[in-house]
């Protein structure tokens, strides 16, 4: 299967998603629209370049299906804050290529892997069958 470059943009803040999170006690929650549902390569690239990031542990981003959901303490400067994401969502799209190859790489070495338990499971039934068909002449002997 191939797995598509796909290209996220975010095109909105969500100004009345705003709501208490339960992170720590100033946490706020509030969405940025995305462009569409990101697809398996871009939320993986997303969760591995977010975990590559030490400095922005303060601030959590996550993707909720067509969204991006962030966390932010109530005195954030929410201007860096988006800022931040939209850098981020960028960076995103440019590592995107690798992942879907990282991807394509992976269902290639499962399909590969399957082929050889099948021809096994082959094997195996041959051999069960010449036992089968000798214990039967021994038996009609």
């Amino acid at each position: 299967m191939a797995y598509p470059a796909q290209r996220i943009e975010i095109t909105g803040i969500d100004v009345n998603s705003v709501e208490k999170d339960p992170s720590f006690a100033t946490a706020y929650a509030f969405y940025m629209q995305l462009s569409e549902t990101p697809n398996e390569a871009w939320t993986l690239a997303f969760s591995e370049e977010w975990k590559a990031i030490i400095a922005a542990r303060k601030l959590q981003l996550d993707v909720v299906g067509d969204r991006l959901r962030c966390i932010v303490s109530e005195g954030d400067d929410l201007r860096r804050v988006v800022q931040f994401a939209y850098e981020f969502v960028d960076r995103i799209n440019q590592r995107v290529p690798y992942y879907c190859a990282q991807l394509e790489e992976r269902e290639r070495r499962e399909q590969a892997y399957q082929r050889e338990v099948e021809e096994r499971i082959a094997q195996i039934r041959t051999r069960l069958q010449a036992l089968v068909e000798e214990t039967e002449q021994q038996q009609a002997a």
